[in-house]
């Protein structure tokens, strides 16, 4: 049987400043969209602050037009968990628009092509999948080794009553990057001298290391 509506608002700020409080029953279904063939589309509506926004999408609600951007607010709560679904496909987009973005258009396909030919978007994701894991890999690596003994009470988290220690590179990632920016938990720490990495929330088909991985220092 469907699960009941819950009365959870989903409350979205759009870049011109109007706020959307929605109920579940007013958020549509996740569009069946693909942007396999064409990126620059993806890039065109991903956000609607940027000078790529075109004034299109694949979404309206009360006569607003949805960028991607906010779908994680719609759908990351749903009674429907149709964001458990989606959510690895709204982060494929990501990446591939941030990695977009980071030049031209002419250098990103320069960096994604082969014998005179772009890559196909599978192969596209497979290479940022594995820069992606390179990156939080070493981010795991410089915090062991700069907090080395420090690193199993400064990289935990809570479950239920019980405190674990962080074994997710996205996660020890994350919180190497509020350490190195001074904030952990609201509080004020010591500012370390490297400089500051910057991750997101939402990672790349990333494999967990092992404890004995995260913990291990050389």
């Amino acid at each position: 049987m469907p699960e009941p509506a819950s009365d959870k608002l989903h409350i979205v700020m759009l870049r011109d400043g109007t706020v959307l409080e929605l109920a579940d029953a007013e958020i549509p279904d996740p569009p069946a969209i693909s942007f396999v063939n064409n990126i620059s589309w993806l890039n065109s509506m991903w956000d609607d602050c940027m000078v790529h926004w075109q004034g299109e999408s694949v979404m309206n609600i009360q006569g607003h037009l949805i960028a991607l951007e906010y779908w994680p607010l719609l759908y990351h709560y749903g009674c429907d968990h149709q964001w458990k679904s989606m959510k690895s496909k709204w982060t494929d987009w990501r990446y591939v628009v941030e990695c977009y973005r980071e030049g031209t258009e002419a250098q990103f396909w320069e960096e994604f092509s082969a014998d005179g030919k772009c890559m196909s978007y599978t192969v596209i994701i497979q290479k940022l999948c594995a820069k992606r894991k390179m990156v939080l890999t070493a981010a795991v690596e410089h915090a062991c080794k700069e907090y080395g003994d420090e690193f199993n009470d400064l990289f935990t988290y809570w479950k239920g009553r019980e405190e674990h220690v962080m074994v997710k590179p996205s996660v020890v990632a994350k919180r190497f990057n509020q350490l190195a920016g001074g904030h952990v938990h609201g509080c004020r720490c010591s500012t370390r001298a490297h400089a500051r990495l910057v991750f997101t929330d939402f990672p790349i088909h990333v494999q967990c290391l092992s404890l004995s991985d995260v913990t291990h220092t050389t």
